[in-house]
């Protein structure tokens, strides 16, 4: 059966000072990478990906689990704006990382299933 998910939105304007607000507000743990990952996968906010897809995360549209994607363009999902993004990798944080306790084991999760790029995980602190 669906999964019916309800979004409250307060303010569509982005910042990264919002961005932290709405992970914080969704407990999404170790903020500081999930920042670092939009930054690194917007070009700090002005990629395609994030101006027209409102994607901050370069997520694909997930098969498998819940999630907020309206479909796909450009090869990554798409949202109707920012903070479903943030949603949507909340639910993969929910779905995939949430027994990951510390920034190591966040890291190697993200080194061996989300990230393509074998440098991920050093750009990724470079950023912090």
């Amino acid at each position: 059966f669906p999964v019916t998910i309800k979004v409250r939105i307060q303010g569509n304007e982005f910042s990264e000072e919002r961005l932290r607000a709405k992970l914080n507000e969704l407990n999404v743990r170790f903020v500081d990478i999930a920042v670092a990952q939009a930054k690194l996968e917007t070009n700090s906010f002005r990629s395609k990906i994030f101006l027209e897809n409102h994607d901050l995360f370069g997520m694909k549209e997930a098969k498998t689990r819940a999630n907020l994607a309206s479909g796909t363009q450009y090869g990554h999902a798409y949202y109707n704006n920012w903070e479903e993004s943030v949603v949507d990798y909340a639910l993969w944080i929910s779905a995939y990382a949430n027994r990951c306790r510390t920034k190591e084991q966040m890291y190697a999760l993200l080194d061996g299933y989300y990230a393509e790029d074998p440098n991920y995980i050093s750009k990724l602190k470079s950023l912090q």
